[in-house]
This record gives structure tokens, sequence and C-alpha cells, in this order.
């Protein structure tokens, strides 16, 4: 067996600080193990409850799986395909929209399972509508049931039958793979089994049905959209046909085109824009053939007649020029030997004359002609311009009206390409729709199920075990913040503030162990008197009073062991009962409780009275005498102080058994007339606020509390191993010791 503590010295130092308030430096364990250690105790202080918990609950899940009605569930499996199979090409296009979002499929098709619709058809194909029979095979009455304002005894008991057909009813996909499962339960395996099937029929059916409506609702949409743009095209046609006859407008790009070029943009869209290009054609012309007669007329203007180019060019002026020569050179050699009135000469003279003014008159002519084709491919011109003008403005004013006949035309032409569409359309989804195709398909039917899905009583118990520790974490919890108590050491130090004088364990028989010097309590207040001893240089203080939070812990006790303890070294020790409410040193010292403190004090005997003997003679001790009316005024009395003071004189440690500090002030007037206050703690029985407050009390009043001693600690039975099992044993030659 080992010592459960070995004692620690407390330094007064420490003791000044606010009692249960300030900490004495000692940081309280926050390892992970001590955690755990904390948590295995407290667990442990509440082991019956929680083992009464834990039963509770088991026996509750045990009693309701035998009380619970058994249920059977029977399940259907169907393969749902994202794609049915392909029949026409044109399925792909459908196909290919519906594989981008595959997962989002898959749910709808859950949630059509789940629908109202799927419900109702099963109920009406399994005639579930007709009587209550449904009803009370899921163990409901129809007749007891109450009728929803608003609705008809009729619609009641269709409404109760779909809600237990969609609540008995669950579907879901297995694992990754396609395959959803329809399962149903009831308390009937057949009922179950029977409407498992008749939901999956019923999903196929409404299925392929949806699909054949679909295909009615676009043919008879596409039909009708097509009559639409078969009307829209004609009316558009014919407005492009009443609008050019109303505007005379007459496309004449086929008889002027321009040169057979296949662009359209280029050839003339009316008779109007055809005469106008043709007027600009002869305009350019008539424009060159001007400025080409201006330039020959300007460059000959200035030129004698027979030095234009186009006279000397001319036959006829050359044929002229050739005569007059000859007749030129016929003169001259007359004028040799004839005179000039020689008939011959005179004639040549004539002829010379006259080709002179032939000549002259048809040089003049030319130079005439070319200045006559100057004006008139000047008059042309201005004629041509004159014209242009004039289709110009007929021409602008036919544009106006082209841009509306274009607008006609286009909206004619965007009918057409609808028309077109939709009728490729309506053609394609006609082929289609004689084609019933399907992506679902039953795999395997659901059988009459064997043995009940519910309840499960290893599921209860699980569920019981959960609940049972959830339970008892949560009254462990409420019970340590409710009821929270110190019990160890670390609880006292963390507390309280205060350093641990020394631990002291339980016992059933504390005044025999006190009496053997080698017992374990013995031991633990010797190792209080070692910590007493060493608070100051002249070792244990002359003065103490010992106190605790309430009456009963073991403060008297406390008193006589370090009396007992003090009185074995060899020093005077006396123990005064200053308990004058309930006392307790002459039940210890088996005295009665005659001629005390309480008659000393007042006056009634004399010290030597008061003053007894232990039955061995080591210790002396003052009963508290008769109950005072007055105890707090006899101990706040100035010869509690003188006797305190005389008594320290003579002996070597007064120690003065206190009453309890929680309500009352004994305690706090004693702690400033002694040197030193030893606080007693009785494991697991004051809640850590109460000893804060008393400690507070205390320290208010002046008193210099050098520590704690934690009676009555049963590591054990708080669920602390604590490393300090009494293992320390003395051996006896004589082992019936």
């Amino acid at each position: 067996m080992q010592f459960p503590f070995n004692g620690e010295a407390a330094l007064p130092a420490s003791t000044t600080n606010l009692p249960g308030l300030v900490p004495d430096g000692r940081e309280p364990s926050t390892g992970s193990t001590h955690a755990l250690r904390e948590i295995w105790a407290s667990a442990y202080r509440s082991r019956f409850w929680i083992i009464g918990i834990f039963a509770a609950c088991i026996a509750l899940s045990i009693v309701a799986a035998l009380l619970t009605t058994r249920l059977y569930q029977a399940v259907a499996s169907v393969e749902v395909r994202q794609e049915a199979a392909k029949v026409l090409g044109t399925e792909a296009d459908q196909e290919q929209s519906a594989s981008t979002d595959a997962e989002r499929f898959l749910q709808t098709q859950l949630d059509i399972v789940r629908s109202r619709g799927v419900a109702e058809a099963v109920a009406e194909r399994e005639g579930l509508f007709n009587g209550d029979g449904f009803l009370k095979a899921m163990g409901l009455n129809d007749e007891d049931a109450a009728v929803p304002a608003g609705m008809t005894p009729r619609e009641a008991h269709r409404d109760r039958v779909l809600k237990l057909l969609r609540g008995g009813m669950s579907v879901r996909y297995t694992g990754t793979t396609r395959i959803a499962t329809i399962s149903f339960t009831s308390p009937d395996p057949r009922l179950s089994a029977r409407i498992a099937n008749a939901f999956a029929d019923a999903y196929i059916r409404s299925n392929l049905s949806r699909k054949a409506g679909a295909s009615v609702y676009a043919l008879d949409f596409l039909r009708g959209q097509l009559d639409e743009a078969q009307a829209r095209l004609a009316k558009s046609e014919q407005a492009v046909v009443d609008y050019g006859r109303r505007t005379r407008i007459v496309d004449a790009g086929n008889a002027a085109g321009s040169g057979g070029s296949s662009d359209s943009s280029a050839r003339p869209q009316s008779l109007i824009t055809a005469q106008l290009v043709q007027l600009n054609q002869a305009y350019s012309t008539a424009i060159s053939e001007r400025i080409e007669a201006q330039q020959k007329w300007d460059q000959i203007a200035r030129l004698p007649p027979l030095s234009t180019p186009d006279v000397l060019t001319n036959n006829a002026v050359q044929l002229l020029l050739e005569k007059r020569a000859d007749i030129q050179s016929q003169y001259q050699q007359q004028l040799i030997t004839r005179q000039e009135d020689y008939p011959t000469v005179a004639a040549a003279k004539a002829q010379l004359r006259e080709l002179d003014r032939q000549i002259g008159a048809l040089a003049g002519n030319i130079r005439n002609g070319i200045r006559n084709a100057s004006q008139i491919a000047q008059a042309r011109e201005r004629q041509l311009s004159g014209e242009i003008d004039k289709l110009k403005n007929s021409t602008l004013s036919e544009q106006n009206q082209g841009i509306e006949l274009s607008i006609l035309r286009r909206e004619a032409d965007t009918n057409r390409q609808q028309y077109e569409a939709l009728l490729r359309r309506f053609n394609s989804l006609n082929a289609e729709s004689g084609i019933q195709t399907n992506n679902l398909s039953v795999v395997d039917r659901a059988n009459v199920p064997d043995r009940s899905s519910w309840p499960k009583l290893s599921l209860n118990l699980a569920l019981a075990l959960i609940l049972g520790m959830l339970l008892s974490a949560l009254f462990v919890f409420l019970r340590e913040q409710l009821f929270s108590a110190i019990r160890t050491p670390d609880e006292v130090r963390s507390g309280t503030g205060l350093a641990v004088l020394g631990v002291v364990p339980s016992s059933d028989t504390p005044d025999e162990d006190l009496e053997d010097p080698k017992s374990f309590q013995s031991d633990a207040y010797s190792s209080v008197r070692t910590s007493l001893s060493l608070l100051s240089p002249n070792g244990v203080p002359a003065t103490m009073m010992f106190t605790s939070t309430q009456q009963g812990e073991g403060k008297s006790t406390a008193c006589r062991a370090l009396a007992l303890s003090l009185s074995r070294l060899g020093r005077r020790v006396i123990v005064i009962d200053a308990d004058l409410r309930r006392p307790n040193v002459h039940r210890l010292f088996g005295e009665s409780n005659r001629q005390g403190l309480s008659n000393l004090l007042s006056g009634q005997i004399g010290r030597e009275q008061a003053i007894r003997s232990s039955a061995d003679g080591r210790i002396d001790f003052v009963v508290a005498g008769d109950i005072p009316p007055n105890p707090t005024e006899l101990v706040n009395s100035p010869q509690m102080v003188s006797l305190l003071r005389d008594l320290r004189e003579t002996y070597d440690a007064v120690l003065v058994d206190s009453a309890p500090v929680l309500g009352l002030a004994d305690a706090v007037i004693l702690s400033s007339e002694v040197e030193a206050t030893v606080y007693v703690i009785e494991s697991g029985r004051n809640p850590v606020r109460q000893v804060q407050a008393s400690l507070s009390r205390l320290a208010q009043g002046g008193g210099t509390i050098v520590g704690a001693i934690l009676v009555k600690f049963d590591p054990g039975r708080f669920g602390y191993g604590y490393g300090t099992e009494y293992g320390y044993s003395y051996d006896y030659a004589d082992h019936s010791k």
C-alpha cells in the first residue's frame, strides 16, 4: 500500500492571496491525461445512474420491438435508361441534350415515381378506392377518421388512401447504377408485394403515356403552327404583288440584264431604272462625242480653209485641186505666147476662178459641217442631261417604293423559310409518333417477403445504446455542473487557491487509527504536521484555528489528530473547543461538556478549572462548556484574546477548534486572533462556490489561511486511481498486529 499524499509546504506569502478567488500560483493541470481522468472519474461517480439509464433504454427498446406492429417490405427493381432505343435518326438530338444532365434526369425520375399521379394510377388499377379494405390492411379505421373541412367523405377517403400509398412507398437508386428499387411497406406481406409491383407497372405506363401524349401534343401544335405559317406566307406574297401593282413597279431585270451577268444586284429592278441606265450610257457617249467634236472644231477654227486636214483629205477637194493645177499649168504656158485677153487664156483664167470658188465653197461647207457637228453634240448632251434629271426624280420616288417592296419580299421569304422548317419538323415528328420507345424496364418483380423488415431488434438495441450514451453524458454533465464538489487535491488547489497541507484517507474507525502511530491516518497527519512546520523558520505556528465550511466535515477530528502528532514529538499541546454552538471536543476525549470555555470567558470559573488533561496525560484540552446564548460575543471578547496570549506562553501549540464558517461569524472573528488558520475540507461534500464564499469571509476578517487539509479522501469511491493507492505498509514481526 502507498501513502496517498506526502504533504506540501504552504508559504505564508501564498496565503495572503484572496482565498478561493486568486490562485496560489499553481496552474491546474490541463493535459489530455488529466482531462480523460476527470471524465472517467465523473462517469465513475455516476456509474449506478449510468447503468440505470442504459438498462432503461435497452428495456424500452425491447418493449418497443415487442409491441410494435410487424411490417413487411417488398422490393421491385426497374432499370432507368436515360435514352430510349433509336429507331429514327432524329432521336439523337433529343438524347444529346439529356446526356448533359444525367443526375438531374435520374432525380426527376425518382420524383415521378413519388408523384401523386402515379399513386392515383396504382389506387385506380388495384381498386384501393373501393371500400376500406386497404385502410384496414394498413391498420387504420376509416370510420373513426374525421372528414376535413371543405372535403366530402369520398374525397377524404381518397386522400387517406393516397397518403398511405405515398407514405408506405419508397424509391431510391442502388449505388452508382441506374437500377431504381421501388419498395412498399405494410403489415400484410402479400399486399406489400402487390403494391410494389403496381407502382413499377404504373411508373412504366406513365412514362409511355407521357411520351405518347407529348407526341400528340407536338403534332397538334405543329399542325396549328403550319396553318398559321401558311396563312402568313400567302398573305405576305399577296402583299408583294398588290404593292407592285399599286405602284406599277415592273421588274425589268430579265429584259435589261447587263450582258448576261449572273449578279442580280447589277440588273435594274424596274422600267424607270432601266431607262435611267440607258440614258446614263447614252449621256456618257454624248459627252465623249461632244468633247471630241469640240476639240476638232477648236483645232481648225483658226486655220485657213485649205489648211484644214478634213478639207485636204476630202476627195472632191483633191480632184478640184488637181484639175486647177492642170488648168493653172495650161494658163501659164499660154501666157508665155499669148496675151491675157486671148480667148483661150481668158477662158483658162475663168476656169481657174471657177475652180477657186468651188474649192472655197467646198472647204467652207466642210468647216461648217465640223462646227455643226460640235453644236449638235452639245445640243444632244444638253438634251440627255435634261432627260436624266427628269428620270432621277422618278427614280428617287421609285426607290422609296422599292424599299417598301424589298421589306415585303423579305417578310415573304422569312415566312417561306419558317413554313418549310415547320413542314420538315412536322413530317419528322409524324414519322416518329408511330414508334413508341421506352427507356424503362422491370428487372425484378417484387416477391412476397418471408420475414418482417420492422422492427429490427439489433437496430433498436443500437439506438438504445446511442440514446443511453447521450442521456448518460447529459446526466453526468448536468450533475457535475449542478452538484460540483471538491474531491481531490488538484480540485482544492484549482478551486480555492490554497496549498494542500495534507490528504487524510477515509477510515471506518478513525479513533482507533489515530491511536496507532503507524496507521494511514496517523501518517497523513504527520505529513500535515511536517507541512505546518515548514511555514516559517520557527516551525509550527503557536496558535492555530481549525475550521470548515459546514458542520460534520471532520475539523474537530483533524484538530485532535494534529495534537496527537505534535504530542508524539514531545510538544506541549492544548486543544480549545471554541465551537460554542455544537461542541465536539469533549466527545473525542471522552469527557463531559461542563465547566469549559464559555464558563471561563464569562468569569464563572478560573483557568485551572477549565483546563483538563487526556487519559494518557499528553494533551491538555478545554471543552466548550455550557451552551451560551451569545457565542459570538464571548468569542469576540477581550477575555478570549487574553486567554490565547496566556496559553501561548505556556504551551508550544494552541489548537482552537472553531465553529464552521458558513452562516456564522465565530470563525471569522477567531481567525484574526490566531497566527494561522487551517481549513478542513471533506472530500466530495462541499460545492466549490460554498468553499470559495467561506474563504472569502475568512479573508475579509483578516485571518491568515495557511492551507487546507483534505479529509475522508477515497480515490476509488470518486473514480480516481490517482496513482496514489495506499500501498505503503509496515511489516510486523507479529502478523496478528
